[in-house]
């Protein structure tokens, strides 16, 4: 992997010069971003975002050569590739991340949306068709989940919590970029107690991850992403489910759902969990890459 060694040693690697078309714009920028790839189709991935956010062409456009309406300082995009040498995100360079279909705004008070987030939201929405659900989603972040089940499902109500401010800024400005209402919280969750309310679905997409694995995690987490949303002690990696799981008992209707963004590596003590907690239908299910990564249970 490519790390970065200072402006002196790029050998012209951050010099773009004036382009005149998105192919020739496409090309100049693989020839840049590639060392920082872990991929070649990240890297391509990575280019369309670019084209796309400062230019409105698509990949159809790149394909066909179109060239380019306007001319964009040659500093802001060499701004963008330095910062990818510097191992930043593309979405917190951007400020923008889409999820299920939608942009949202991302900066580093937040966490970036991840596909197997999306795959939950998604299993939500097939799985409960009916008006006029009541949701909670905790551990709210930049809103994706909350936000997402609002426009897509049919007159629901919709609850969110963090526990960071910042975060819930982000998640208010979210919401009203996509038109979605939703009812904010700022609680810590392991401090507070829920407010006084039954609801239909809970959800929760908690920190996870055990110190002991910052190790396998890639740079771009570990030095933008915010700590305290992915990180839990090794000694008691099931803090917030404990605590989620005993509320959500509390606090779902009969035949309510919880649904649970989890670690791998703790699918069997997680549904033992709901089990002590009285939930029935405990279901652990597999994400696209077929690692253990949501807990499915009713009330």
């Amino acid at each position: 992997m490519f790390t970065y060694p200072g402006h002196n040693l790029f050998n012209g690697l951050l010099y773009i010069p004036v382009l005149n078309t998105t192919k020739e714009l496409y090309e100049n920028l693989y020839h840049r971003i590639l060392p920082v790839s872990h991929s070649q189709g990240e890297c391509r991935a990575i280019i369309l975002r670019i084209i796309t956010h400062f230019y409105a062409h698509d990949a159809i456009a790149i394909a066909v050569n179109k060239r380019l309406s306007e001319s964009l300082p040659t500093n802001v995009l060499q701004d963008v590739v330095e910062r990818l040498y510097k191992q930043e995100p593309i979405q917190y360079i951007l400020q923008k991340s889409d999820f299920c279909n939608r942009e949202f705004i991302v900066t580093p008070t937040v966490l970036i949306p991840r596909p197997e987030t999306e795959e939950l939201t998604i299993r939500i929405l097939r799985e409960n068709t009916r008006p006029d659900l009541k949701i909670l989603d905790i551990a709210t972040g930049s809103g994706c989940i909350a936000i997402t089940l609002q426009k897509e499902l049919k007159n629901p109500y919709v609850d969110a919590l963090d526990i960071n401010e910042q975060a819930l800024k982000i998640a208010r400005y979210n919401a009203k970029l996509n038109q979605s209402t939703i009812n904010w919280y700022q609680i810590d969750i392991l401090k507070r107690a829920l407010p006084n309310k039954k609801w239909d679905i809970i959800v929760s997409n908690p920190p996870y991850v055990c110190l002991a694995e910052m190790q396998y995690m890639l740079p771009q987490v570990l030095h933008y992403e915010p700590a305290e949303a992915l990180f839990v002690p090794d000694a008691w990696p099931l803090i917030f489910y404990e605590r989620i799981i005993h509320q959500a008992s509390t606090h779902l209707k009969k035949d309510g759902k919880l649904y649970l963004e989890i670690n791998e590596r703790f699918g069997r003590e997680i549904a033992a969990l709901c089990y002590e907690h009285n939930f029935k239908e405990v279901c652990i299910a597999k994400d696209l890459h077929d690692k253990d990564r949501f807990v499915i249970s009713s009330f």
